[in-house]
């Protein structure tokens, strides 16, 4: 109980004097510098402190700043569908006096102590969790309905994500908040993404391919919403047409869950999802170990993480935090036997968990066998990935390791 008040109180003292409550004020969205420095080393040049200012105010000119959030102006409205403006400003702003009178500032208000302003995943309380806050600026979600680790999640799913909280990990439930808020979040974190991978390819084209000193988006114009893209960030258009077709059509990605096997025969799938938890095909002992077998591989990164590591250079990503990067953690796989679920413990989410994996991390999707395999072809069938599931929630009443 006490662990619980103490965070609580540094959430809320966080919270407080960083994000608004004591005046602090973010005018602007912080440029991702983490990625940028990788981009730089690859390409051994550096951007100079204009052109990084100029990313910034091209950016802000796309989408707004943490005070007024913005949404491109796309061809037949492509963002307009996916990101309401007035929930967006909902969640936008800072927690002040406005918030009484005009319900503004969710996002500071109840995320982002912990995952940033900017959606970042480095707030001010993110150093102290295990595991970190998710950065949603890669557009990738690890718990989702969605198969494909390159296919986001669905605005459903985010929602639930907010409603529910994620178990064994610092993010809360807001089922308290009304149904309003808590979709205005789910709004602001898909905008967020969007914004994120926007900036990460603009980042990149401008390092491959701006001359030194060179200032193309300082020609940006002045104005509002933009109702055209000018010729320097005509590129970021064109991404954004088809990232915005990856988010629209997410919900027809939506992998369909076969009937879970009947409560009689529960028991012989629990004894055949034990084979196939140890067998070579799932193999998921490997990872997570089982019984008097444990795991034989090491624990390995995370694709966030991955990005500040080089297996050749043990100390490579000290320069990374020493830009503004977490410290570096071993993605460590669950220990099934505590029955606290990382995404949620449904039996649906669980299927789905091994049958897609989890995008952004070592857990791989399953070797699903066609309709038309041949009785020779070892891949898991849709009841093999049941069976194992009806494993793993038989496993937390097995006794204690």
């Amino acid at each position: 109980m006490w662990r619980k008040r103490l965070f609580r109180g540094l959430l809320w003292l966080s919270g407080w004097a960083s994000l608004g409550g004591c005046g602090g004020h973010e005018t602007q969205f912080r440029l991702n510098v983490v990625y940028l420095h990788k981009e730089e080393v690859a390409a051994k040049s550096r951007l100079t402190d204009e052109q990084r200012q100029d990313m910034t105010e091209a950016l802000a000119w796309l989408f707004g700043t943490p005070e007024e959030p913005r949404v491109p102006d796309l061809p037949d409205g492509a963002l307009g569908e996916l990101l309401d403006a007035a929930k967006l400003q909902a969640a936008a702003g800072r927690v002040g006096p406005r918030w009484a009178a005009e319900r503004r500032g969710l996002h500071r208000r109840y995320c982002a102590s912990c995952h940033g302003v900017a959606g970042d995943g480095t707030g001010p309380l993110a150093a102290l969790l295990s595991p970190y806050p998710r950065d949603f600026r890669r557009g990738v979600f690890k718990f989702k309905s969605t198969a494909g680790p390159g296919t986001p999640p669905t605005h459903d799913d985010l929602v639930r994500i907010v409603t529910e909280g994620n178990p064994g990990t610092a993010m809360p439930s807001f089922r308290r908040l009304p149904a309003e808020d808590r979709d205005a979040l789910a709004q602001y974190t898909k905008y967020l993404a969007i914004r994120g991978q926007a900036e990460r390819f603009l980042l990149a084209l401008a390092v491959d391919e701006w001359e030194p000193g060179q200032r193309p988006v300082a020609r940006l114009p002045t104005g509002t919403n933009p109702d055209r893209f000018p010729e320097p960030v005509e590129p970021v258009r064109k991404f954004l047409i088809g990232v915005a077709e990856n988010w629209r059509t997410a919900a027809t990605k939506v992998g369909a869950v076969p009937a879970r096997p009947s409560e009689e025969d529960r028991a012989a799938a629990i004894s055949r999802g034990r084979e196939l938890f140890r067998g070579p095909v799932a193999n998921c002992v490997k990872c997570h170990g089982d019984d008097d077998q444990p795991a034989s591989e090491a624990p390995d990164y995370d694709d966030w993480t991955k990005e500040i590591i080089d297996p050749g250079r043990p100390d490579a990503w000290r320069q990374f935090v020493a830009v503004g990067a977490l410290r570096p953690r071993l993605a460590q796989p669950r220990t099934l036997r505590h029955g606290i679920y990382h995404g949620g413990g449904q039996p649906d989410q669980l299927y789905r968990r091994i049958r897609d994996g989890i995008a952004g991390t070592p857990m791989p999707a399953a070797a699903m066998k066609p309709a038309d395999a041949g009785p020779q072809d070892q891949r898991l069938s849709p009841e093999d990935v049941w069976c194992l599931v009806e494993y793993v929630l038989s496993l937390p009443g097995r006794g204690s390791e």
